[in-house]
C-alpha cells in the first residue's frame, strides 16, 4: 500500500509546525521514508485520518446523513440511500494507503532510531498505536471486516484477508493495552508534530482509556464478558479517562485552505445541506438551546429544518427555506473531535445500568448532557433547565441515553451513526424515496478494493449496507 501523500506530509508539518529548517534535505526524496521524519510522518497521519472521518464523503454525506443529522437540498439520492460500491473507494484508500501507512512508517522510524531515550520511544510509540486503533475502530465500524492482521506487509501478503470484526476488536484492545503500558507521563513523545494533544501523555492515556472503553462498550451485546473487563479496566485505569472538555481529543485544522476543516473547504463551492427536519423538530420540542448553535435562522430569522429522503425536486423545492448548518462548524480552524468528555458520560451511565461498574448512572447522563451543552457554548444555567424539562428515565435508559447521545453527537457523523445502530434510539423513518426498506447498517465496500484485492473480498461473501455488524445484534 504506496503511501500517496508522502510530499504533503513535508508540507502540512511545515505549515503547521515550522519545525525544521532542513526542507532541502527533506525535499531531496519525497518517496523514501527514511528521509521523512517520524514527527512529520505522525503530523500528516493525524491530519489525513481526521480530516477523512470528519470530511465530506465520510462525515457529512453519509454518517450525518445516516442518523438524519442532515438533509440533502439538492441531489438527495445519499440520502435516499442511492449509494454505490464506487462512493466508498476514495475514502477506503485514504484511510490505508495514508493515513494509516504514515503511522506504519513513523513507528518504523521510532523503532530504529538508537538516539531516543527509551521513555520518550515508548511514548511515541503508545501515540502512534493509539492514533492507529482509533483510525481502525472507524474503518471496521464502516465496513465490518477488513484488512487488519496482514495489512502492511506488501511482501509476504500483497492480498491482505479480510479479518472478522470480532477479531479485530480483540486486537484492537490488545494493542490499547499495550500502548496504555508503555506511557510514561513524566517523558515527552511527539510533541511539535501531535497536533492532538502537543506531546501531553497524561492525556494520550486518558484518551487511550476511553476509547478503550468506546469499543467495550460497543460490543456489550455481542461479548458482554469481554466487554465488561475492557471497561472496567478503563475506568478503574490511574491514568484515568477523558473528564472535562478541557481534555477533549480533537484535532484543531489550520487557517490554509489546504489543511482546513473540511466543513469549511465544501462550503467555499457547496451549499447542499440543511439541519434535517427531525432533528430540528426533536430539539424544538424540547426547547434544546443547543438547536440555536447546531443551525442558522433561514430567511425568515427562524431555524427550519429540511425534510430528509426527499425526490431531488422536493429537496431544491425546499433549500430557499430550510436552515443551514451553523457556522461555527464551517469555520476554518474548527475541530474535528475524536473523542469527548461527553460520549464518557454517556457511556459511564449505561455501563451503571448494565451493571458492569458502580456509580449512579443519572448523575452520568447529567453530565454527559451538561457536558455537551457546555461544548457548544450554551449556559450552565440553560443546560440546568433543560436537564429539569427533560429528566433522565432509569426505567427506559435506552431510549434516555439514546436520544441524548444522538442530539450530543451532531457533526461527529460516524460515531453517531454507530451508536444509533447499536442502540436504535430514537426511532428514525425510513424515507418513502429510499432505494432499500431500512436504514443501512454499513458501507459498501469500494469498488477500488474489488479490483485490487478481489479473491481476498470476495471471502466476505458479500457487498452490501443491509447485513449487521458483528457487534449489532438487536
Amino acid at each position: 500500500m504506496k503511501n500517496i501523500y508522502k510530499v504533503l506530509s513535508i508540507a502540512l508539518v511545515l505549515v503547521f509546525t515550522a519545525c525544521t529548517s532542513d526542507f532541502e534535505e527533506l525535499n531531496t526524496d519525497p518517496n523514501n521514508p527514511t528521509v521523512v521524519p517520524a514527527e512529520n510522518l505522525y503530523t500528516q497521519a493525524q491530519f489525513s485520518l481526521s480530516n477523512r472521518v470528519w470530511g465530506r464523503a465520510m462525515n457529512f454525506e453519509f454518517g450525518m446523513l445516516m442518523v438524519q443529522h442532515f438533509a440533502q437540498n439538492e441531489y438527495a439520492e445519499d440520502s435516499r440511500y442511492n449509494q454505490t460500491p464506487s462512493n466508498f473507494s476514495a475514502s477506503w484508500d485514504s484511510f490505508y494507503a495514508a493515513g494509516l501507512n504514515d503511522l506504519v512508517e513513523a513507528k518504523n522510524l521510532v523503532e530504529a532510531n538508537e538516539g531516543l531515550e527509551d521513555a520518550v520511544r515508548d511514548n511515541m510509540l503508545a501515540q502512534i498505536a493509539i492514533m492507529r486503533v482509533w483510525a481502525y475502530q472507524n474503518i471496521t465500524d464502516v465496513w465490518g471486516d477488513v484488512p487488519y492482521s496482514q495489512a502492511f506487509q506488501p511482501e509476504e501478503f500483497p492480498n491482505p484477508a479480510y479479518d472478522s470484526q470480532s477479531d479485530i476488536y480483540t486486537g484492537l484492545v490488545s494493542e490499547l493495552n499495550d500502548a496504555i503500558a508503555l506511557i510514561n507521563t513524566s517523558a515527552s513523545g511527539f510533541e511539535s508534530g501531535d497536533i492532538v494533544f502537543g506531546g501531553d501523555m497524561a492525556a494520550w492515556g486518558k484518551f487511550a482509556n476511553s476509547l478503550k472503553v468506546r469499543l467495550g462498550m460497543r460490543m456489550v451485546d455481542s461479548n458482554s464478558s469481554a466487554a465488561s473487563t475492557v471497561v472496567s479496566e478503563a475506568f478503574a485505569s490511574s491514568l484515568g479517562v477523558i473528564s472535562s472538555n478541557d481534555e477533549n481529543a480533537t484535532f484543531v485544522f489550520g487557517s490554509d485552505q489546504n489543511i482546513a476543516n473540511p466543513f469549511y473547504v465544501d462550503a467555499i463551492t457547496r451549499d447542499d445541506f440543511a439541519i434535517s427536519l427531525i432533528l430540528e423538530n426533536s430539539m424544538e420540542s424540547n426547547s434544546d438551546p443547543r438547536l440555536a448553535k447546531y443551525a442558522e435562522p433561514n430567511s425568515n430569522d427562524v431555524i427550519l429544518g429540511l425534510g430528509y429522503g426527499l425526490t431531488d425536486a422536493q429537496a431544491f423545492a425546499g433549500k430557499a427555506t430550510s436552515s443551514r448548518p451553523a457556522e461555527s462548524i464551517k469555520e476554518a480552524t474548527a475541530p474535528a473531535l475524536l473523542m469527548t468528555y461527553a460520549e464518557v458520560e454517556f457511556f459511564r451511565a449505561e455501563a451503571i445500568e448494565r451493571g458492569i461498574i458502580s456509580g449512579n448512572a443519572e448523575t452520568a447522563f447529567n453530565n454527559a448532557v451538561a457536558a455537551s451543552h457546555e461544548q457548544w457554548g450554551v449556559s450552565s444555567a440553560d443546560a440546568s433547565a433543560y436537564l429539569a424539562a427533560n429528566p433522565y428515565n432509569s426505567a427506559d435508559w435506552e431510549a434516555s441515553i439514546g436520544y441524548e447521545k444522538w442530539v450530543a453527537l451532531y457533526t461527529q457523523g460516524l460515531e453517531a451513526w454507530a451508536e444509533h445502530r447499536r442502540l436504535d434510539e430514537p426511532s428514525l423513518p425510513v424515507p418513502a424515496a429510499a432505494e432499500i426498506s431500512m436504514i443501512p447498517v454499513r458501507a459498501f465496500y469500494p469498488a477500488s478494493e474489488a479490483e485490487a484485492n478481489g479473491g481476498s473480498l470476495s471471502a466476505v461473501g458479500f457487498n452490501d449496507m443491509e447485513t449487521k455488524m458483528w457487534w449489532d445484534v438487536n
